[in-house]
């Protein structure tokens, strides 16, 4: 009951927050004269991965940001299966769940969002802010792309040879490459970005499930001491029949036998008389 009035009024917090940004765009922090580009990292464990991931991902949009990444997957850390009957098994699965998400925010609304997250987990394992100064580099880009600028206007009014016209071409080439680099930092100082991993506690599922060993299958003895019964019979009959199938052979293997031994009584009577 703790952890979820927690839950709730973290949620509150960041609602009240993200719907007094007012009026403020990226129009507004473009035009700032400071470029700072923040990252954050943390790593929290809670209780639920799934369901902490779902309210981060409504407060982010609730601030005017977006999830770009967001990966959940179940870890599976052992298994075993209890035999029930021959047909079912009890599967007990040790696993654990663990959530991948990527954050794009107002900048303004970064480390009050982390500090929030703070009551939405167990405890924070880690927790990082890196601010990265590009104001002297975004002035460096602004000035030289003006310069670009300016040689390209001049070179225009020239006649220009071949050769001529692929250099004002690639003086072009730059100072669009610059205006996007400028554009690029503009938006990485307006949305700051925050990567969160998330993990819980390893959790036992138990269910039932069909036997798949197809050797756990055993006919009962009474069966199979009749199926073995029947075997017997069908094969002796079959065994009956195909000696009848050689009666032929049978009765001439019979009369040369029977030949052979009258032949033997004839010679002892032969020898007898000698």
């Amino acid at each position: 009951m703790k952890a979820k009035i927690l839950i709730m009024l973290a949620g509150i917090g960041m609602l009240a927050a993200c719907k007094g940004r007012g009026n403020y765009s990226a129009e507004s922090a473009i035009t700032d004269s400071v470029k700072l580009v923040k990252t954050a990292d943390m790593r929290i464990k809670v209780k639920d991965v799934q369901s902490v991931a779902e309210r981060i991902s409504k407060l982010t949009l609730e601030c005017g940001g977006m999830v770009t990444h967001n990966n959940q997957q179940a870890n599976t850390i052992s298994q075993q299966d209890l035999k029930l009957s021959d047909d079912s098994v009890k599967r007990l699965t040790v696993f654990n769940r663990t959530a991948d998400l990527t954050l794009k925010m107002p900048t303004q609304f970064l480390e009050p969002f982390m500090d929030s997250l703070n009551h939405l987990g167990i405890y924070v394992d880690a927790r990082k802010l890196d601010i990265e100064d590009r104001t002297i580099d975004y002035a460096e880009t602004e000035l030289k792309a003006e310069n670009r600028k300016e040689s390209a206007k001049v070179r225009s009014k020239i006649k220009l040879t071949q050769a001529g016209a692929d250099t004002l071409l690639a003086l072009k080439d730059e100072f669009v490459d610059k205006k996007i680099a400028n554009m690029r930092t503009d938006q990485a100082a307006y949305f700051s970005t925050l990567s969160l991993n998330l993990y819980e506690n390893n959790a036992v599922h138990a269910e039932v499930i069909v036997n798949d060993d197809l050797g756990a299958y055993n006919t009962p003895v009474s069966t199979r001491i009749g199926l073995a019964l029947s075997n017997g019979w069908r094969v002796f009959g079959d065994v009956m029949v195909g000696l009848l199938n050689l009666w032929v052979f049978i009765l001439a293997i019979g009369g040369l036998w029977y030949a052979v031994i009258c032949y033997r009584r004839k010679r002892k009577v032969v020898k007898a008389v000698v």
